[in-house]
């Protein structure tokens, strides 16, 4: 029954993502603007006062970026303490922390998420992501209805969407949580041991079945010799036992390797992901005891290099690039910000050696790297491709990273545990040639043919009612 679950799933959720545009990241338009129009420079509390009190109350010496944004009727200042850390919210107005974010708050958060979404339904979870240094975080899953239907993960600490589900993905995830790898909860150690007693249990026995086939064969043949009559085998066995030679071993292949993709996403998934390279013991960003432009300040000096607009600057992020103070200011939620100095000059883009110096101080030991050049790549933020650097650092995992050519925040880690998985996969959805008419014809002949199998093996063990000769 496993094996039947594994290949019905299979075709399944090849079915789902046959005609799925972006594949499972689906395609969503992003609010650009926040509902309610509001200046950034009407936050009552000042963001050298923040960083006091972080200082002060919390003993947060550095944090990694300072944000002023709107939420709906909301002004907030967002801290990030850490690459790593969950955030810190404070309200604009009043200073009053709101982190975990309360479902009130988070409905906000969900109805300004999508254009022409609103949120109809919301429920508590966990979610591991792979930005964050805890091992799950406490999210909600919220439903949106209207114009764009989704289901967004967003986080408690900011209200950050971690992923945006549509019909079809969520229908890929049913099917491979509960029928291809059987992982019926979030204790992993339960299911993935059940998970792997049914692979060694499927290898066993198709161990056992060519065992059978060679065993046999040469006894068949003594028989001959001694002019002995054959007894004819039942139609079920013969075919059966032709199609065990055929698929078992394939089959033994596909669920070795299918061992190996469940370790990368499950037990293994933090070094898979590239969490080992997170360098804990960060010390850059920019120390609390300082000071910052203000936000009438960075709108005056940036409103001259922005492009006209009706609506209000919707974000402005204070940070370092390196040991540069800078602004990053949103126009629009669904494009990247844009870079500043503390002139007021804008930073188109940073120099490659420039980027990889940055990220380098979050890559753990701080190894050197060597650059491999540009590429885009998704940013689940925006739901798009951005352009991003590739580098290569000398650590233990030899990991890739990809860094923001405008941020230099890092936007992928892929370490060589990862590298390798790509030909796994290839191997195990039979993307041999490119094409997917062909490779999906490959993968449906496999499962048909291992469907027969588990077919006449059944009909060889249960042949049912069978006359008898006289």
């Amino acid at each position: 029954m496993p094996l039947v679950g594994w290949v019905v799933s299979a075709a399944a959720m090849m079915l789902v993502t046959m005609n799925a545009p972006n594949g499972l990241a689906g395609v969503y338009r992003l609010n650009p603007f926040n509902s309610v129009d509001l200046r950034l420079d009407s936050a009552t509390l000042n963001p050298n006062e923040l960083l006091a009190n972080l200082a002060t109350r919390h003993g947060i010496g550095r944090i990694y970026w300072l944000r002023l944004q709107s939420r709906g009727p909301y002004l907030w200042y967002v801290v990030k303490p850490t690459p790593y850390a969950l955030a810190m919210v404070f309200d604009a107005r009043t200073g009053a922390r709101l982190d975990p974010l309360p479902d009130s708050l988070l409905a906000v958060v969900a109805d300004e998420a999508l254009l022409g979404g609103r949120m109809t339904a919301m429920e508590p979870a966990t979610e591991y992501n792979r930005y964050y240094d805890v091992d799950r975080l406490q999210v909600v899953r919220a439903t949106l209805a209207g114009a764009q239907s989704a289901r967004l993960i967003l986080s408690r600490d900011e209200g950050r969407t971690l992923r945006r589900l549509n019909a079809e993905s969520e229908r890929f995830e049913w099917w491979y949580r509960t029928f291809h790898v059987n992982q019926l909860s979030h204790h992993l150690p339960l299911w993935t041991t059940l998970l792997y007693a049914c692979a060694i249990g499927v290898i066993t026995l198709t161990g056992f079945g060519y065992l059978l086939f060679w065993w046999r064969r040469p006894r068949a043949a003594i028989a001959s010799a001694d002019g002995q009559r054959a007894v004819p085998r039942p139609r079920a066995r013969d075919w059966h036992r032709k199609l065990g030679v055929l698929v078992g071993g394939i089959l033994s292949v596909q669920v070795l390797i299918g061992g190996y993709l469940w370790l990368s996403l499950g037990p293994l998934e933090d070094p898979f992901r590239g969490k080992a390279s997170f360098r804990t013991e960060w010390d850059a960003g920019f120390e609390t005891g300082g000071t910052v432009a203000t936000p009438a300040e960075v709108l005056r000096r940036v409103s001259s290099a922005l492009p006209a607009s009706p609506r209000p600057i919707q974000a402005i992020e204070w940070r370092l690039l390196g040991t540069q103070p800078v602004w990053a200011v949103t126009t629009r939620l669904d494009e990247e910000p844009r870079v500043f100095d503390a002139t007021g000059a804008p930073v188109v883009s940073l120099a490659p050696a420039v980027a990889g110096e940055i990220a380098r101080q979050e890559i753990i030991g701080k190894p050197s790297f060597a650059y491999l050049g540009a590429s885009p790549q998704l940013w689940m933020d925006l739901n798009r491709p951005i352009d991003t650097y590739h580098f290569r650092f000398k650590d233990s995992g030899n990991t890739d990273v990809y860094v923001s050519q405008r941020t230099a925040q890092i936007i992928q880690r892929r370490p060589w545990f990862w590298r390798v998985f790509g030909p796994f996969l290839a191997v195990h959805t039979f993307a041999f040639t490119g094409n997917k008419t062909i490779d999906v014809t490959f993968l449906v002949v496999f499962q048909l043919l291992v469907l027969a199998m588990i077919a006449t093996g059944w009909r060889v063990r249960f042949p049912g009612r069978t006359s008898r000769g006289t």
